[in-house]
């Protein structure tokens, strides 16, 4: 059994990703004007949001410091790359949760992160739709 301090390195991960995410997401917004591209990526920004919340007040509340750290940024200029630069990030975020899972004993702890694992793979699949609606055959070959 993982102890109470690798549980909080292992939320403190998904506190770093879901923030980077957040942030990235923000970034990518201001610079797009696909719709409906732009009403799913508020959405998904909002889910992050809540995500954050949600991991940082789970870590407190189970004695643990929530990081303020994140990752760096990938905002390209492109569409195509901005939306495949998402799906990338998601797909990085699903592998840590699903890599994790099995070490997290508390069962609250546990639910949260089937969750925010369920709305990450949501978000994957919507990111990979968007680029592919719009994107070149270069990315349609790499998310096999």
């Amino acid at each position: 059994m993982a102890s109470r301090e690798h549980l909080f390195d292992i939320f403190n991960q998904f506190l770093r990703l879901a923030r980077t995410a957040k942030l990235q997401y923000e970034q990518h917004l201001t610079m797009i004007d696909h719709e409906p591209a732009q009403s799913i990526l508020a959405d998904i920004i909002g889910d992050e949001n809540q995500h954050v919340q949600w991991l940082v007040t789970a870590i407190e509340d189970t004695g643990g410091r929530p990081t303020a750290e994140t990752y760096d940024l990938t905002v390209p200029e492109e569409y195509e790359h901005m939306m495949r630069a998402n799906y990338d990030i998601e797909t990085s975020i699903v592998n840590e949760y699903e890599r994790h899972l099995d070490e997290i004993w508390d069962p609250q702890l546990r639910s949260l992160a089937v969750v925010i694992l369920e709305q990450a793979k949501q978000h994957r699949d919507t990111f990979r739709g968007l680029f592919e609606d719009f994107g070149t055959d270069e990315f349609m070959g790499q998310t096999a």
